[in-house]
């Protein structure tokens, strides 16, 4: 492998002290700092937008970010002898943020509403669009739930998985569409929360450095409602640590302590993670797989989501009652 990148590594002005692994990439320790070399995922002119994206947000002050790094002739990208495209990033030295300590969480999600607070400021910067979207497309989901439950039902031969799904399809679609009802009844955009979003928020984002937090892992990073990310953040959370509702509190309480969440803001919470997305991802996995073959992993997916659903309506009940959100649930 070193002979192999060898040439990727000669492109870059540094010298390379030593050489590690992390996830799916390659760390060097250099004379410049540490640096992250990995394969390019996408597009040559996302990579470039990445780019343009990160060093405006490093400009505004969230500077500890793992900015794409030019090879010598200042091209983002830089080909091994078999032409393998790849990528050198800045990188950090410290550790990944850990998923069950409130600390750490409470932590990560403060780093998060700080670096909204630099995407807000960008993106009023550059120009405010107009936003019409429905955040997490929703009424999409609905309907991609509605086509995959009618392609199930038609397949003459179902196997184990399939007779699963379609006898708790019902009591899912149900409550992805009582969901979209009363967002859409309910939903009215705040200006506030329009910003660029990471799009991919959570604890293997975050690295614990000697006296500050870095963050990393902006491949999805777009313009939209930036409450997206705390959601997303918080659903994985929730997951990782059985529906433990203090935490919930805490953790809503520190994004709060920078940027001020209200009543609207809580209701959007309660209203998206009320959609039972986990189900849709494994419906969307279920489509986009051979159906000849159907993974024991997807299976075990489903059986955790049944598992977990009565949790997940036990802590959306307690939010519910924390923050006073009766009228979207009576």
């Amino acid at each position: 492998m070193a002979e192999k990148m060898s040439e990727v590594y000669e492109a870059y002005d540094m010298d390379i002290n030593g050489i590690g692994r992390g996830r799916g990439a390659i760390i060097l320790m250099t004379d410049k700092g540490i640096r992250q070399i990995a394969s390019l995922a996408g597009t040559d002119e996302r990579l470039q937008q990445e780019k343009i994206f990160k060093d405006s947000i490093y400009d505004r002050g969230f500077t500890y970010i793992d900015r794409v790094v030019p090879n010598n002739e200042d091209e983002l990208i830089t080909c091994d002898r078999y032409g393998n495209p790849f990528v050198c990033r800045e990188y950090f030295q410290g550790r990944e943020c850990n998923s069950s300590n409130i600390r750490d969480l409470e932590k990560a999600v403060i780093n998060l509403a700080q670096f909204h607070l630099a995407g807000r400021q960008l993106y009023l910067e550059e120009g405010a669009r107009e936003y019409n979207k429905m955040p997490g497309n929703l009424d999409r989901k609905v309907c991609e739930l509605r086509r995959i439950r009618n392609f199930v039902r038609k397949r003459s031969i179902k196997n184990d998985f399939e007779i699963m799904y379609i006898k708790v399809f019902d009591y899912f679609y149900k409550q992805a569409v009582e969901c979209l009802d009363v967002f859409q009844r309910n939903f009215k955009c705040n200006d506030k929360w329009l910003g660029y979003c990471h799009g991919s928020y959570n604890y293997h984002s975050v690295i614990f450095c000697e006296g500050y937090i870095a963050t990393t892992n902006f491949e999805r990073f777009h313009t939209g409602y930036q409450l997206m990310d705390l959601y997303q953040f918080l659903r994985k959370v929730m997951e990782k640590n059985n529906y433990d509702i203090e935490m919930t509190r805490d953790i809503l309480s520190a994004y709060s302590q920078i940027r001020h969440l209200d009543q609207e803001d809580y209701e959007f919470i309660y209203l998206m993670y009320s959609f039972p997305e986990k189900f849709w991802k494994i419906s969307n996995r279920y489509m986009n797989s051979r159906k000849s073959y159907i993974s024991p992993v997807l299976m075990e997916k489903l059986q955790k989501v049944i598992e977990d659903d009565q949790e997940k309506l036990k802590i959306l009940s307690e939010i519910s009652d924390t923050y006073g959100l009766h009228k979207l649930t009576n």
